[in-house]
């Protein structure tokens, strides 16, 4: 978990699996190595088929470690906001050395805010700091070398499903990785692709995958409140399959090349060539009619998660609508969200590694959390997962997490959370199934993309 050096990010979605290597130095990330393959054996963004996940994961790392010139073994995964909830937590101690607060005081003081129970079926993936107080002065971000008696911590703990968890740790286990980092999706991307302003003030982040949409609320710098909704892309393509009786792959690429999400931007004079599942001749259907299947799955999606948004207060906030994943890639999605939502909408796409594409801007997201995480994130996070403290030239350095063992009766748990307030911040509906864009890169890096191999790998699967 330290943040410099080789760091890959690894994003297991429900239609693909992606992966970004980053060369790390002063929080500063130069992407090496991408890679990208078909996904099996996951749904809506959870692993369901061990074996089929990891022969994928092998595949990508495959691309990463060719494209960066070295061998990868450890991954920073993603989790999906699938399940999680919030806990919050706090914890006190007497320092050892009442003249000098040291990171063996802040682990100890993690260790105590962990302790308690969670429930059999949960374990804690990640704890943010909120607020350290020494003796009577609070408002601390790291005490570290600071003077005091007593060291008190509050932070928000987050939990995820055990047989999530599991089933994604053995899958990585099985590709012949060690995990390194879990990172939860939502605050990975919120802490990267959001302003300090729209963290502050509240907006929202829609992540639009195949397999589901999670709607993510950010005000005061944290996550308050996510929601899903079991429908995206892929729902989509059916949709676009069984109304113009074409097969599914041609129903992907129909969507993909000529796919708009909203009827008034469609032009009912331009004409499509579609092959219907039975018939010799092709048959023509014109581009508003593609749109109309299109839009009637896109305002579903809306409806859904702008019913729990207002229920929040949160289309309210000043910070507006940032759209994320690869569904958000078609055509007029920011228009659709902000017609339906009432909010100002933008599509975000990483801009440094070869390719403008929102597909990408989990993996993005992952590397440069990791590789913009301050000390004290570090030392929490050592202490989260019970590992021994190193020191590199005066700073934290956490070791990597051992390759996870399958799980066996006397398996160690994870360390119990002492909660003071739980609240469930994933809400699943179980009912059926812009503005402008962010600034294209400039012209000159743009030029220098399509000479890279990164630009070429991606012109390979996106063109």
């Amino acid at each position: 978990m330290a943040n410099h050096g080789l760091i890959v990010g690894l994003d297991i979605g429900t239609n693909t699996i992606k992966a970004l290597a980053a060369d790390v130095r002063n929080q500063q990330s130069n992407i090496v190595g991408v890679g990208r393959s078909v996904s099996h054996g996951v749904k809506k963004g959870v692993v369901v088929d061990i074996d089929a996940a990891a022969n994928d994961i092998r595949q990508t790392l495959a691309q990463v470690n060719e494209q960066a010139g070295q061998t990868v073994t450890d991954v920073i995964v993603s989790l999906p906001a699938e399940g999680i909830q919030i806990t919050h937590v706090n914890g006190q101690i007497t320092v050892e050395d009442s003249q000098h607060i040291s990171y063996r005081d802040v682990n100890a003081v993690v260790q105590e805010a962990l302790k308690g129970q969670t429930s059999v079926d949960r374990e804690v993936v990640d704890l943010i700091p909120v607020d350290f107080v020494v003796d009577d002065f609070d408002g601390i971000q790291d005490p570290n070398d600071m003077v005091g008696m007593r060291l008190a911590m509050s932070g928000i703990a987050y939990t995820a499903p055990k047989n999530v968890l599991g089933n994604l740790k053995m899958a990585i286990e099985k590709a012949g990785l060690n995990l390194r980092d879990c990172v939860l999706t939502p605050l990975a991307t919120s802490k990267t692709v959001l302003s300090e302003a729209e963290q502050e003030f509240g907006s929202i982040l829609l992540d639009m995958g195949a397999g589901q949409t999670t709607a993510t609320v950010i005000k005061d710098n944290q996550l308050k409140f996510i929601s899903s909704f079991p429908a995206g892309g892929d729902n989509i393509s059916r949709d676009i399959s069984t109304v113009l009786s074409i097969g599914g792959y041609d129903a992907e690429m129909l969507k993909l090349d000529s796919g708009i999400a909203l009827t008034d931007l469609a032009n009912n004079d331009d004409k499509l060539m579609i092959q219907k599942v039975g018939k010799t001749a092709p048959e023509e259907i014109s581009e508003n009619y593609l749109a109309q299947i299109i839009e009637a799955r896109v305002d579903q999606i809306l409806d859904k998660l702008g019913e729990k948004l207002s229920m929040v207060s949160a289309l309210e906030m000043p910070g507006g609508i940032t759209v994320v994943g690869g569904t958000s890639a078609m055509e007029g999605i920011p228009n659709a969200v902000t017609n339906k939502l009432g909010l100002a909408t933008k599509r975000f796409a990483p801009d440094d590694i070869g390719l403008h594409h929102p597909g990408f801007a989990n993996a993005w997201a992952i590397v440069q959390y990791a590789a913009q995480q301050l000390p004290i994130q570090l030392i929490t996070k050592q202490a989260l997962y019970g590992l021994p403290l190193q020191q590199s030239k005066g700073m934290p350095v956490v070791q990597s997490v051992e390759r996870v063992p399958q799980r066996t009766e006397k398996a160690k748990p994870m360390p119990a959370v002492k909660p003071t307030s739980v609240e469930p911040v994933v809400e699943v509906d179980e009912n059926e199934n812009d503005i402008d864009d962010i600034e294209e890169s400039n012209k000159n890096r743009q030029a220098n993309a399509k000479k890279s191999p990164i630009g070429d790998f991606f012109r390979e699967f996106f063109d």
